[in-house]
């Protein structure tokens, strides 16, 4: 499957909804300049590494990473859509074949994004309120879904992990704690706050 020209200019964003984080803060009685340390390093690669003990665990509180409304998601875009016969193995090895006639959604996002390898087949992507599952090894830049027979278009927003499937669930599938899984998320990946 081949993906979209300028693969430079993709969309890769965790995105971090400011509401949520408010109320979060609320329910714990304090405000945003108490955490904005922890909460800028998340705006930094590797960002993470730098807090301890305490720290990790208020700012898993902050960002509702073990509730089900998480303040934090990854959106990737999806790249390609294709139409295969059932028996078409997917990516490297092609250790997973289509069980049907079914259409293949190529997603932006890779372990060289931070996606673990481990999720392999485990991944969920929210496609406009649907939701499909991985299919294949994750590869380096992307990663491809099963969409049966819907349709979406090229350039469309896909939602790894966040109310769909929370970050929580794709950290206890791949073997990581939801912080790991954060930590793991490149500098190729844009943070951006959402209202």
């Amino acid at each position: 499957m081949s993906s979209r020209a300028n693969p430079g200019k993709l969309r890769r964003e965790l995105r971090f909804d400011r509401t949520i984080v408010n109320q979060n803060l609320s329910s714990l009685s304090l405000e945003f300049d108490t955490v904005k340390p922890l909460i800028s390093a998340m705006n930094e690669p590797n960002g993470l590494l730098d807090l301890h003990g305490t720290e990790l665990l208020l700012l898993e509180k902050v960002l509702g990473l073990r509730t089900e409304k998480p303040a934090v998601s990854l959106v990737g875009e999806l790249v390609s859509v294709k139409q295969v016969p059932q028996g078409t193995g997917v990516s490297y090895g092609y250790l997973s074949r289509t069980s049907n006639q079914s259409n293949l959604a190529l997603v932006a996002l890779g372990f060289s994004d931070g996606l673990p390898r481990s999720a392999t087949n485990l991944l969920r992507a929210g496609i406009a309120g649907q939701v499909f599952g991985g299919i294949g090894r994750i590869a380096m830049d992307q990663c491809v879904f099963d969409i049966g027979d819907a349709k979406f278009e090229v350039g469309s927003e896909v939602t790894l992990f966040g109310a769909h499937y929370s970050l929580e669930a794709l950290a206890k599938d791949s073997g990581f704690t939801p912080l790991e899984i954060l930590g793991r998320i490149t500098a190729r990946v844009t943070r951006t706050w959402v209202e």
